[in-house]
């Protein structure tokens, strides 16, 4: 898991593990309360990681059957530092032989509240939701030239105290979106 030490990816790390995968976190700084963490869960090894620097990205990816790049949006990069970083990334996992690689993007609805934003998923009139992914089209295409596919996915959540909802939604490289709701509150759980 790339970008492992921000909060977002720390989570990711923290749910495959409790999984009982094994779970290599790349980090850029080893010493950062995330990263601190990440080193007590089971089957986590932390592993520090330059995202401009091919070798550290080639150790990161070493001995891994599938790598996970926290991103900033879902359906474009933050910037071009990012888009370059997750090609950097791309390249290492196909020298590696790494056949799959997962852009993860999360959202806090709260946040998003509390900052006056809006989420990512803009539905149309008519309630669907329809991503475009422009702004991914060159990592795409990358992705197809170097033999790696690429799974886009979005977790949009609220975590209250009282309760707690989510969509997932996936997008594969045909296209298709598979969507996975969840509602947690007092009284039950749906899947």
């Amino acid at each position: 898991v790339f970008n492992a030490n921000t909060q977002e990816g720390s989570t990711m790390v923290r749910v495959l593990s409790e999984k009982g995968l094994r779970v290599v976190a790349a980090v850029r700084v080893f010493t950062s309360k995330n990263t601190k963490a990440l080193i007590k869960l089971k089957g986590v090894t932390v592993k520090v990681a330059d995202t401009n620097d091919n070798k550290s990205l080639l150790k990161v990816a070493d001995g891994c059957t599938r790598a996970f790049l926290v991103t900033k949006f879902w359906q474009k990069f933050e910037s071009r530092m990012e888009e370059q970083m997750a090609t950097n990334i791309l390249s290492a996992c196909a020298d590696m032989k790494i056949q799959h690689m997962v852009l993860a993007t999360f959202e806090d609805t709260a946040m998003l509240k509390l900052r006056n934003k809006k989420s990512q998923l803009v539905p149309t009139k008519d309630g669907r939701i329809f991503p475009r992914f422009d702004g991914m089209a060159t990592i795409d295409a990358f992705a197809k030239e170097r033999g790696v596919q690429i799974t886009h996915m979005m977790t949009s959540y609220l975590d209250e105290p009282d309760q707690k909802r989510s969509v997932i939604l996936i997008r594969g490289e045909n296209g298709r979106i598979i969507v996975q709701p969840f509602v947690q509150d007092n009284k039950a759980t749906i899947m």
